[in-house]
């Protein structure tokens, strides 16, 4: 074992990703000989969030191992992370021509090409991934993904005859992945109620296989609610770094956060990170637990100065290494809700939009998808309505401390009020508000396959969901 991978293990071990982050770079800088440990290095960067780190250990690995299949794959995975997919599709493609019939280059080839919107080029490769291994769930998965399914259509049964093939001792998980990707093709037909019975389903085989602790995620919440209190509102702002770029947006899945991000971005000198980038939270791993003994000693500096003003700086020297240099940066990270207290005291001058829907349709949207990263609370009704509740409760007290700068916004109100919403949200961002209607007009065909109401086409299947809302106060 070499210096460089005990040190990047012993980062992981503490659980510090910005430690983590910089045994990569480490590595990196000082052009360490690993060989096949690269791929070590890029796994434990993607882990701590630092995609550019972990792209170029991937480089590395691809340069000292160039043999082995999975030095490439590695390299692809990493340029997806980074929302390079180009490369990434260049990496595939080179891999697919010697090894075209490939079940897994197929499927992730197709991957990468519904990312880039290419539906049509993304079925090829889906259809390949099955030619090689019928039995994947993940390749009927991305077929329903790349196309919509008509009544007629042969693969439907396929499907059907599958599910209904799978015994006891098959993988839950791929079972879940089947159900929802039968789902989505009984929605392309009209079929709710079928469609609704499959996703029951799926989420129950998928809990079974990958559980969630909502009692840990409750108890982190407590946490945070316990600590952020009218101690760290306006008094305390002058201990982080005063940088008016960055703007967060705040919100579950299902209520429309990339596209929000994408509109905003719309404009000249305006970057966007992508929903599922931690750059924030990994940059404010200075900030310990986030006790309140932790956060006191941070706000000791001066201004711009200090342990607050290191996180804004770190965190904006991330965010430039990947978008360089702009007037304004939009920042629709998962974490967000959970980070916004930190991110507040450490930039005192970036802006929250949190989006909230109605508690039914934001319940359903969450629980009839099946993500692909972990969201495990998503597969059970408790959970789903849970999490909504503590999140619901944390936008709740950044209103409170921070009501100036956070921004409040009704997924309702986009639907019936598209262009006056934009200009709101765009005024308050400080991003141009004629380029973001004109994003938003354009791209409004995704809220409409997301509309108010939606729970209603669960029917009877979502009774145990609005029992769920009702335990956790939001019926």
């Amino acid at each position: 074992m070499t210096n460089h991978i005990e040190r990047l293990r012993q980062a992981r071990d503490s659980e510090n990703l910005l430690a983590v982050s910089s045994a990569c770079r480490e590595a990196l800088a000082v052009e360490a000989k690993l060989g096949l440990e690269w791929a070590e290095v890029a796994a434990l960067a993607l882990e701590a969030g630092d995609e550019v780190a972990a792209r170029n250990a991937a480089l590395k690995l691809t340069e000292e191992a160039p043999a082995h299949l999975d030095s490439w794959t590695w390299l692809a995975a990493a340029h997806s992370a980074l929302g390079e997919n180009e490369a990434a599709l260049n990496v595939l493609e080179r891999l697919l021509s010697a090894a075209p019939k490939d079940a897994s280059l197929n499927r992730r080839a197709g991957r990468v090409l519904l990312d880039l919107g290419r539906t049509a080029e993304a079925e090829h490769r889906y259809r390949q991934a099955l030619h090689a291994d019928a039995s994947s769930g993940s390749a009927w998965e991305g077929l329903a993904a790349s196309r919509r399914f008509r009544p007629s259509d042969s693969e439907l049964v396929e499907m059907e005859q599958m599910r209904i093939g799978l015994g006891e001792s098959a993988d839950p998980v791929e079972r879940g992945i089947l159900s929802y990707a039968l789902a989505k093709a009984y929605e392309d037909q009209g079929e709710y109620d079928l469609a609704a019975r499959r996703i029951a389903e799926g989420a129950a085989f998928y809990r079974s296989g990958a559980g969630f602790n909502i009692e840990a995620h409750a108890n982190g919440v407590d946490h945070v609610l316990r600590t952020y209190d009218d101690r760290f509102a306006d008094q305390h702002l002058e201990s982080g770094l005063l940088d008016a770029r960055p703007v967060f947006v705040i919100a579950a899945p299902g209520c429309a956060a990339d596209w929000l991000t994408d509109v905003l971005a719309a404009g000249e000198d305006v970057a966007r990170l992508p929903r599922n980038n931690a750059l924030f939270w990994m940059s404010a791993a200075p900030l310990g637990a986030h006790t309140r003994e932790d956060l006191e000693a941070a706000m000791r500096g001066q201004r711009g100065e200090g342990v607050l003003a290191e996180v804004g700086r770190t965190y904006l020297r991330f965010v430039e290494e990947r978008v360089g240099r702009t007037r304004r940066v939009i920042d629709p990270a998962s974490v967000n809700e959970l980070a916004a207290g930190a991110a507040s005291l450490s930039l005192p001058a970036a802006r929250f939009i949190v989006i909230e829907r109605d508690p039914a349709d934001l319940a359903w949207a969450c629980y009839k998808r099946r993500f692909r990263r972990a969201r495990h609370w998503t597969y059970h009704p408790d959970d789903v309505a849970r999490v909504i509740a503590a999140n619901r409760r944390l936008v709740g007290r950044w209103s409170e401390l921070f009501p100036d700068r956070v921004l409040r916004v009704s997924y309702e109100a986009l639907l019936e009020n598209l262009e006056d919403e934009i200009r709101r949200i765009a005024f308050f961002s400080g991003v141009e508000a004629d380029a973001s209607v004109a994003e938003a007009w354009m791209r409004q065909d995704v809220l409409n396959a997301n509309p108010a109401g939606l729970h209603k086409q669960a029917g009877e299947r979502f009774v145990p969901v609005a029992e769920a809302l009702e335990r956790a106060g939001l019926s």
